[in-house]
């Protein structure tokens, strides 16, 4: 006897289930609605394109919340620009306005939040004759540097290696660490504030379920002065003695290739800024950034979603991305590379020899290798398809399915993943 289903941030990319059967927990909400004749609540302030196209298209009906609770101000946001301190060749992470808003903030004995959407110490490990970073064995991906076990890790399969090691391109021994990671902010922190209580939340200090409750709650009783924290300090949380919020870099995001990387950008900048200023005290948020004209920086620094929306939905026409198409994902994977190329090129071959056939509404596009070209040693293609309509992709689907034995070529697997949410 459901009534009411709401999904709260329902942009999170953390409704759609990757693995096995793959579901968006959003979507299936909206299904459910309609099965149980119910109201479905999709919560956000900065909602998916997607979904507020779809308002704007009265096939939700949109609700405006156009003040805070308790008729609090949105903070101000100022935005560094990195590229400036590099001619510097300033080697703190940290500009000296944001140092400086750290200390006016443990100076009111008020507390801060600061993000930096990687964890580690350095993004890479690097030589400094040849440029060459450190590689997973296996997975096509850099590993990242910890310092605090003096290690590289890869952040996909758990791989790592001691960072006594040569460079195995060139065989020099000059290897150091490049990037930013919560680590390394974390240390500069603690030399510049070594009175003040810091904390550290990011995948590697919230494996423990029972630390990362008891961080939460320290924060929230005071016992913290500064958190520095990944995606999860981002969203949801409600701090009241948290005036000042830091963005230790913007631009990571906005590197991915991924047709929804602003948007995401644009989502999390929003979100973290949100956290700043939820009390009695005015809040206040730096944004360091080497792209501070960007447009998904420079919007969500004024708080402007629905420019931004507009601004998205020029660019996603041509060439035609969500909301104008559905997409769907055809992802070929095995342990040898040649099985997989070979099953990808002949799944896109069958598909648009149907699509020619049937004169379906389709657009085939690749075969290529995945960005993440391989992971836990398996090598990683991948086919997207383009419809206005999903009916087509069931269509196809079906008669992929039936005829999967002439198309995979040795041990393969092939997955099908409808409005794919992870392009990687």
């Amino acid at each position: 006897n459901i009534g009411l289903i709401i999904v709260d941030e329902e942009h999170d990319s953390g409704f759609k289930q990757e693995d096995s059967l793959k579901y968006n927990g959003r979507d299936l909400a909206v299904v459910r609605g309609k099965l149980h004749n119910c109201s479905v609540i999709l919560g956000s302030a900065t909602p998916s394109v997607t979904s507020y196209h779809n308002a704007r298209q009265q096939k939700y009906q949109l609700l405006n919340l156009t003040h805070r609770v308790g008729s609090g101000s949105l903070p101000h946001v100022t935005l560094i620009d990195l590229s400036k301190e590099a001619k510097q060749k300033r080697k703190s992470v940290l500009n000296r306005q944001f140092v400086e808003a750290l200390q006016r903030s443990l100076d009111r004995e008020e507390q801060s939040l600061l993000l930096i959407n990687r964890r580690g110490f350095s993004a890479s490990y690097m030589c400094q004759e040849c440029g060459t970073a450190v590689g997973c064995a296996h997975c096509n991906v850099t590993l990242t540097y910890h310092k605090k076990n003096n290690s590289l890790i890869c952040h996909y399969c758990g791989y790592s290696v001691s960072s006594q090691l040569i460079c195995a391109n060139c065989r020099s021994s000059q290897l150091v660490p490049m990037g930013v990671g919560t680590q390394r902010v974390e240390e500069e922190l603690r030399e510049l504030f070594p009175d003040a209580a810091i904390e550290r939340l990011d995948a590697d200090t919230a494996s423990d379920r029972k630390k990362f409750l008891s961080l939460l709650n320290d924060m929230r009783q005071r016992r913290i002065d500064i958190l520095i924290g990944t995606q999860m300090i981002a969203k949801g949380h409600h701090f009241p003695h948290v005036s000042f919020v830091g963005v230790v870099w913007a631009d990571g995001g906005l590197n991915m290739p991924d047709f929804r990387a602003a948007e995401r950008t644009f989502q999390l900048l929003s979100q973290v800024t949100g956290r700043a200023g939820r009390g009695a005290s005015e809040g206040r948020v730096i944004i360091q950034t080497m792209r501070p004209h960007h447009y998904a920086i420079d919007l969500a620094r004024s708080h402007e979603y629905e420019q931004f929306y507009q601004k998205e939905l020029a660019i996603r026409q041509r060439p035609a991305f969500p909301p104008f198409v559905r997409l769907a994902c055809y992802r070929v994977s095995g342990k040898i590379e040649y099985e997989v190329r070979k099953t990808a090129e002949n799944l896109a071959a069958g598909a648009r020899s149907y699509v020619a056939e049937k004169q379906i509404v389709l657009e085939v596009l690749g075969p290529a290798p995945s960005p993440l070209e391989k992971i836990k040693d398996k090598y990683r293609w991948q086919i997207l398809l383009k419809s206005p309509h999903s009916a087509t992709f069931q269509v196809l689907g079906a008669y992929i399915s039936d005829r999967r034995s002439s198309v995979a070529v040795g041990k393969v697997h092939i997955a099908l993943d409808l409005d794919p949410d992870n392009m990687m």
